[in-house]
């Protein structure tokens, strides 16, 4: 089993909102959203170098909702709204920084480093070298913030116990096609459990 070492080694949590969620079912709610607070709690109780959480933060004619330029998802997370919120009972106490996406209403972001090219270079220059990532959804922002990283050269593992994914056909995003993919990369998808034992070791 690899091991993770605490001082180069940060955690990602992605999206973990109300909107991805049975609590707004009128707007993106992905299946197992709610259940994965505690697993995704279980990481931040890890001391890892730095915690960062991103925080999708749509405005309500963004491109990507239905009735606009693409048409593909009903609004979801709109800024200043309930589902913009972080799930209740998550401890966001612990994260160092939150970076918004999604808040251009002419460009898509599922991924932080789409919105904010620089992440990887700032995690770099923060002596990271491994980044675990978790959150919603799997193979949507989860996995395109992973891919990226992994194609900076980081290595990056995510957890799927503390992620939920959903298949958007009409995007052509499939659960199964992301992780095949990541795993091509070199992405290593694990569990929480392990996770804390690269961590120990």
């Amino acid at each position: 089993m690899p091991t993770l070492t605490p001082s180069t080694t940060s955690l990602l949590v992605v999206d973990v909102q109300r909107g991805f969620t049975e609590l707004c079912p009128e707007e993106l709610p992905v299946p197992g959203g709610i259940a994965i607070v505690p697993q995704v709690n279980a990481l931040l109780a890890i001391p890892f170098a730095r915690i960062d959480a991103t925080q999708d933060w749509h405005p309500p004619d963004h491109r990507s909702f239905l009735g606009q330029a693409d048409n593909l998802y009903p609004p979801h997370c709109v800024m200043n709204t309930p589902g913009s919120e972080f799930l209740p009972g998550l401890h966001t106490h612990r994260f160092n920084t939150i970076w918004r996406k999604g808040y251009n209403h002419d460009f898509e972001a599922y991924a932080v480093t789409a919105q904010h090219p620089a992440f990887s270079t700032f995690l770099f220059t923060s002596g990271i070298k491994s980044v675990v990532v978790c959150g919603i959804a799997t193979n949507i922002c989860c996995f395109f913030a992973a891919r990226d990283l992994r194609q900076s050269g980081f290595e990056v593992w995510m957890v799927e116990d503390a992620s939920a994914g959903l298949d958007v056909p009409a995007a052509g995003l499939f659960q199964a096609k992301a992780k095949e993919e990541g795993q091509a990369m070199g992405i290593r998808y694990c569990s929480v459990a392990e996770i804390e034992k690269a961590m120990k070791n």
